[in-house]
């Protein structure tokens, strides 16, 4: 049934267009169908026929056309159309069947028909869209379809083809559309198309901006600013540049480029980029003529300028102002370009001696050891102009290398043929001195009470192996034993011949320090009623200990220490500690004192009053509980609506002033609520009502 339904609307299209019914109006133009694909090729009695061409119009007002490409059979060919034309291809065709009758020259003869299609309507139905919530906004959407086309009535037809304005193809709908005329091409099988276009406007206006830019003059300036005038949308606007900025406005800009997102209350955004111009740099050419050697003045140097915007004024580190300077020496030479608009460039210029005359130092040996003359110098020219004249501050000339020398300050000069010379100082050094030096210690064993001297010798310079001869008639070791007090002499030799001799005063003790008093007592600082040690209550401790006794250490048992030799200690928690003074004679023995002190909690005592008057006269001027033996406390203050004014966890804290956000709260009552922790760990709330006088 819905077959016979869509053959009757064929038929009954088909009959209006013929009849000259109007339409709707269609594309201009069509694809020449069939294609390569498509195009139909026939073969009878030997001869093929390919046809294709312009086969189906898309308005009444366009005219078809038929290309043959004939082949097989035996050419020439002649051609008989059933419309009596002879040719072999036809042009300005209507819509109809046309047959054609192609006879080769044996007389063979080959009948083709071939159909012109009439205009087929494609109707589309009335866009559906939404508008975007903002001007700058993207969230509009739009949606379109065909009513009537000639794929959905042809079997085995392609899809519609569908473009859009702004790039989609072959898609229905379109999301993120932002405010605009958007226009929609939908084609079919033949490239017959048709086109509707809409607007989605905006729910509000969008977001305008006009901007002021000032360029920088200079190049390497940052004077440039960039203003903005922003307006539609909805304010306030937020600004986001890419440099990270958030105002409106940015100033002390480099040339370059600056974006920024700008943002309504709504949400809707607006992106926008400006440009920070700058005139061209300042550039600088220059050609340079060195100096012959050293000492002579004859180079010189010259500058192009180009950039920037003339005329340029020229300031040179010897002072001169023009764009070339001569009768130069070697050295370095600084220049400043200004420009009209004063921008400034500096460049620096190096000249060097044409005859770059130059003395290395292969060798520089010292002598080996005081007082020898076996120090050695030996030297390399290089850059030089033609043969070289030696001189040195000791009479040789023509040597390069020397030998058998004291140690000393040598001078040489060497002049090259261009009458370029260098000259050098070179110092002839003593070997590192040998040295030595007599270290000693003391080996102490306290439990046993025995002690055994140590000494043994440093060496530093010379050259190994060493030859060593003590005092004490021991011979090459470095390391003796003494038992007492005395001087004590080394004598070192290296393998160059060289001597050195020290000694040294070594102190061997004789005091016995066993059985010395060390004893200690503790107190309080503040006396009160309660005689026992409390947490958080100073405490002295007095020691009694024996001259004999060095240095000391009290250990607190609570992790902490001490080494003065009366302190003041304070328990932070309760508990039992045991407290230990170590103290050290001049060997480094240790003796112990111990005791056991037992620390309790204090009282805890929470005192609250109930008023206060914060009029500034420094008495009771702020609302705060008195506490003791709390380790944690918090409070807040309400007013009589529930409204929290005041809150604090700090037992340092200085308490309520009588403010609320800046402002004096009036006189009358109060609410506190109090939450403090006692040193085990259990918490009590308190609460009640103070009154605020003023």
């Amino acid at each position: 049934m819905k077959l016979k339904l869509g053959t009757y609307l064929k038929k009954g299209i088909l009959l209006a267009m013929l009849a000259g019914l109007p339409f709707v109006s269609f594309s201009q133009f069509a694809f020449d169908l069939p294609s390569k694909g498509n195009e139909r090729i026939f073969n009878y009695s030997g001869i093929w026929v390919q046809v294709s061409g312009k086969l189906a119009l898309c308005s009444h007002s366009e005219k078809g056309h038929i290309n043959l490409e004939v082949g097989g059979g035996k050419p020439p060919y002649t051609f008989k159309w059933n419309t009596l034309q002879t040719t072999q291809n036809r042009t300005n065709l209507n819509a109809g069947t046309y047959t054609v009758w192609i006879t080769d020259s044996e007389g063979k003869v080959h009948e083709e028909r071939i159909v012109i299609q009439p205009p087929f309507p494609l109707i589309l139905n009335n866009v559906e869209k939404k508008d975007a919530s903002c001007g700058s906004g993207k969230d509009g959407y739009a949606k379109i379809s065909v009513k009537m086309g000639r794929n959905d009535y042809e079997p085995n037809s392609p899809p519609y083809k569908v473009t859009w304005s702004n790039g989609l193809k072959d898609v229905w709908e379109a999301n993120n559309l932002e405010p605009g005329v958007y226009t929609v091409t939908v084609a079919d099988k033949y490239n017959c198309d048709v086109s509707v276009s809409f607007e989605i406007k905006s729910a509000s206006e969008g977001i305008k901006v006009s901007e002021s830019i000032e360029n920088v003059s200079c190049s390497s300036d940052a004077t440039g600013k960039i203003a903005l005038n922003v307006s539609g949308g909805q304010a306030p606007y937020s600004y986001l540049w890419n440099t990270g900025a958030t105002t409106k406005d940015l100033s002390n800009l480099s040339a370059g480029t600056y974006q920024v997102q700008i943002k309504d209350q709504k949400g809707c955004s607006f992106l926008a980029s400006y440009t920070i111009a700058a005139s061209s740099p300042i550039l600088l050419s220059e050609q340079i003529l060195q100096p012959s050697c050293e000492g002579n003045t004859n180079g010189e140097i010259s500058v192009n300028v180009s950039g920037g915007k003339a005329p340029y004024t020229y300031l040179w580190s010897n002072g001169q102002t023009g764009a070339s300077i001569k009768s130069l020496n070697a050295g370095v030479y600084t220049l400043k370009v200004t420009d009209a608009q004063g921008c400034k460039v500096e460049k620096q210029f190096s000249l060097t001696n044409e005859s770059n005359l130059q003395l290395e130092v292969l060798e520089n040996r010292a002598v080996s050891c005081p007082g020898k003359s076996d120090g050695g110098i030996s030297l390399a020219v290089k850059g030089a102009k033609g043969a070289v004249e030696v001189t040195w501050s000791d009479s040789p000339i023509n040597q390069l290398q020397r030998k058998d020398l004291k140690a000393g300050v040598y001078i040489v000069n060497i002049k090259d043929q261009s009458g370029c010379s260098i000259s050098k100082s070179l110092e002839i050094k003593e070997s590192p001195g040998l040295n030595a030096r007599i270290e000693t210690a003391l080996d102490v064993d306290c439990e046993a009470g025995k002690v055994e001297g140590l000494a043994w010798v440093s060496i530093q310079g010379g050259k190994e192996p060493y030859t060593i001869s003590w005092s004490t008639g021991s011979a090459n070791s470095r390391e003796i034993k003494f038992n007492k007090s005395g001087i004590l002499k080394v004598t070192v030799k290296d393998a160059l011949g060289c001597t050195t001799e020290t000694e040294t005063r070594v102190d061997f003790p004789t005091q016995n320090v066993s059985g010395s008093r060390l004893d200690f007592q503790y107190r309080k600082l503040e006396i009160n009623s309660e005689p026992e040690v409390l947490a958080k209550e100073e405490i002295l401790f007095e020691s009694q200990i024996s001259p004999e006794f060095l240095s000391w250490q009290w250990e607190f048992g609570d992790g902490k220490k001490s080494s003065e030799k009366d302190p003041i200690h304070v328990f932070e928690k309760p508990g039992t500690y045991e407290v230990t003074l170590t103290a050290y004679d001049l060997l480094g023995c240790s003796s112990v004192e111990k005791n056991t002190i037992q620390v309790i909690p204090p009282a805890q005592m929470v005192v609250i009053p109930n008023a206060f008057s914060p009029n500034g006269d420094g008495l009771n001027d702020t609302f705060l509980p008195k506490v003791k033996g709390v380790s944690s406390f918090s409070m807040e203050i309400f007013n009589t609506w529930g409204e929290k004014l005041f809150s604090t966890a700090s037992i340092e804290t200085k308490g309520w002033d009588g403010f609320y956000q800046g402002q004096m709260s009036p006189p009358g009552n109060y609410l506190y609520r109090i939450t403090y922790t006692t040193p085990d760990g259990i918490t009590h709330s308190q609460s009640g009502g103070l009154t605020l006088i003023r």
